[in-house]
């Protein structure tokens, strides 16, 4: 899922997901696209050292709504899933 957006109470909201290259993990960023908003959350989901814990920055997560929030979570837990099964597929396969 590249960009998603959510309309909710009349805002509208942009999920995007996207790998960062120089972190070396998945980028989910919520953004509140209304004149006065901006980035809500920022979440790290590292790809190949699962020791490294995610980073989360929220600015202001408080005024989220759980409709927009569930979409949100929903994607950090499939890029951990994924991030998770690839470092396992590759600890698994004989060296060439």
């Amino acid at each position: 899922m590249p960009t998603e957006y959510l309309y909710h109470g009349g805002t509208l909201y942009e999920l995007l997901s996207y790998y960062s290259l120089p972190d070396d993990a998945w980028s989910i960023e919520l953004t509140d696209m209304s004149s006065d908003g901006g980035l809500l959350v920022h979440v790290l989901v590292p790809d190949e050292d699962l020791e490294r814990p995610c980073e989360v920055v929220m600015t202001d997560a408080s005024h989220i709504p759980e409709d927009v929030l569930r979409p949100l979570l929903l994607e950090v837990a499939e890029s951990a899933r994924h991030a998770g099964a690839t470092f396992v597929r590759d600890q698994q396969e004989p060296p060439a």
